[in-house]
């Protein structure tokens, strides 16, 4: 008989503004490069300015920083030390009875995966994830409003059944993969470049060796430093571009 994962419903107190600033500063090193590889000046009419790591980003840049900032932090959240089975039970208990969330005393990484999921009506799910993480983060841009238990139970189920579906047994589930693969994409998405998984020539071992890669990959692996760096330092999960490239392109065909 197989063994029932017990839900966790309480947590350390959530590391989102230590952990967003750590996000968005590491970007900040290479916002030339990321703003770039987004078309982002291009777009602006802008020539890309010399990088300069101390450089403070201009009100345009900042706010698309800030926006994979979010994402990072999201994934380094999701990240932490939690199996898929209780995440998945705690998500299920709080569907149940979604009065646990206004607590605030559920792990992070539950937390996360509400905001993933959480609407407002029928707009996609996580555009208001902010409502999810109240007042914490009220210095981010956008819109908060109170989240209801309603909603919040909706959120958590979806979650939960989600996780469920995708576990493979014997296959730890990592979230942040999938987190990074939507709010990314989502965001490269709207750059307007199109999004391809393709092979190109590398040097290897002073071979040519193909490998896959593209705008996409470029993009990805730029963003990714800051977080790889967070979940180093606390001996947490890594997360790859190639998983979450995967992830972004599983409805579009390799191209050579």
């Amino acid at each position: 008989m197989p063994t029932l994962s017990k839900e966790q419903l309480t947590g350390p107190d959530s590391p989102w503004g230590a952990a967003f600033d750590q996000m968005y500063l590491g970007l900040c090193r290479d916002r030339v490069s990321i703003l770039t590889a987004l078309g982002f000046y291009a777009e602006h009419d802008l020539p890309p300015p010399e990088e300069n790591p101390d450089a403070n980003p201009t009100t345009n840049e900042e706010e698309e920083l800030r926006q994979i900032a979010s994402a990072l932090t999201v994934a380094a959240a999701a990240s932490a030390a939690m199996p898929a089975g209780v995440l998945a039970a705690t998500l299920l208990k709080v569907s149940k009875n979604p009065g646990l969330f206004f607590t605030r005393d559920l792990p992070a990484p539950v937390e996360w995966a509400i905001a993933c999921d959480y609407q407002r009506a029928d707009e996609p799910p996580g555009t208001h994830w902010r409502d999810v993480w109240g007042d914490q983060v009220a210095a981010f841009p956008g819109e908060i409003e109170q989240p209801t238990e309603l909603n919040i139970a909706k959120a958590a189920g979806a979650t939960s059944e989600r996780i469920q579906k995708t576990r493979k047994a014997g296959r730890p589930y990592n979230q942040a993969d999938q987190i990074l693969a939507d709010q990314l994409g989502e965001i490269f998405r709207r750059s307007g470049q199109p999004i391809r998984r393709r092979r190109v020539p590398v040097m290897r071992r002073d071979e040519v060796a193909d490998v896959e890669g593209g705008p996409i990959y470029d993009f990805i692996e730029l963003v990714l430093k800051p977080l790889r760096v967070y979940l180093h330092e606390r001996h947490l999960a890594p997360v790859t571009t190639e998983t979450i490239v995967r992830r972004i392109t599983d409805d579009f065909p390799k191209t050579d």
